[in-house]
């Protein structure tokens, strides 16, 4: 039997599963004390926890119950049908910088300066896919963990699509250049079921668990689930994807086809 899915966005299907694992730290006076807070922010409801218990043990416990669990990862970006097929095919694959440039010539071809402006693209992948400009993005593919935070919060890889994309067509032809990307292909979310290790392992791609926990900090991942369900405690209505969280994995080899639950076309919320 396969493990189960753990989405963050939707606390109404875990919150009583992680209070169960958490009930031999986190007893009856401890959570209503947490009820009673009314506590404005969620980090304030997860400090409150820590104080009132084992801090160590209840993220020993997050850790062991993420897991054991398959979580919901969400990738966006737009793509045609043909790169549909292919992603059903073969999974997401890692960002290979020369392989973009059929992408961008194809959305960027209609610009009047286009004839001029060809020639430098080359290049252009080519700094960027090494580094020179807006970091290191090849050999990679990155989700992350919330559906909401992709739609709501940082939507810019569904209007646009591939960041990478995004940074050379912005090199070559300034704002123009966004709105040819936003006009090819449609936009797409894949959700992904990550096995739990490997999501807590994508999650910490420079420093680890270990790091964190050495630097005093929540793990990725753990501090997110904790803090909205602290929150969800004080306030009974609170839903976890009105946070709309940023919290990326990346991976560094293919997701697997075996992973991809669903591929489907986004509504971009209009601002």
């Amino acid at each position: 039997m396969s493990p189960e899915i753990l989405d963050f966005d939707n606390i109404d299907e875990w919150a009583i599963d992680l209070e169960n694992v958490l009930s031999p730290l986190v007893t009856t006076s401890i959570r209503r004390k947490l009820a009673e807070s009314n506590l404005q922010y969620v980090e304030d409801t997860r400090d409150l926890l820590f104080r009132l218990t084992d801090r160590d043990a209840v993220i020993d416990t997050v850790l062991d119950w993420l897991s054991l669990k398959n979580i919901a990862g969400y990738h966006g970006t737009r793509i045609t049908d043909s790169e549909v097929a292919s992603i059903q095919k073969d999974g997401l694959l890692p960002l290979i910088a020369t392989a973009r440039r059929s992408r961008l010539a194809r959305a960027l071809s209609s610009h009047p300066k286009w004839n001029e402006i060809a020639k430098q693209l080359d290049e252009a992948i080519q700094s960027h896919g090494q580094g020179i400009y807006a970091g290191q993005r090849e050999g990679q593919v990155h989700l992350t963990l919330s559906m909401a935070g992709l739609l709501y919060g940082f939507n810019h890889y569904l209007v646009y699509g591939s960041e990478f994309d995004q940074h050379v067509a912005q090199m070559l032809l300034g704002q123009d250049a966004l709105k040819l990307l936003s006009l090819d292909g449609e936009p797409k979310v894949i959700k992904v079921a990550v096995p739990g290790d490997l999501a807590l392992n994508a999650a910490h791609p420079f420093f680890s668990v270990d790091d964190m926990r050495e630097r005093g900090s929540v793990p990725n991942i753990v501090n997110e689930f904790l803090e909205a369900w602290t929150y969800r405690l004080s306030h009974t209505k609170f839903q976890s994807r009105r946070l709309k969280v940023d919290c990326g994995m990346i991976f560094r080899n293919i997701v697997s086809t075996d992973w991809i639950m669903d591929i489907s076309t986004a509504e971009i919320p209009l601002h």
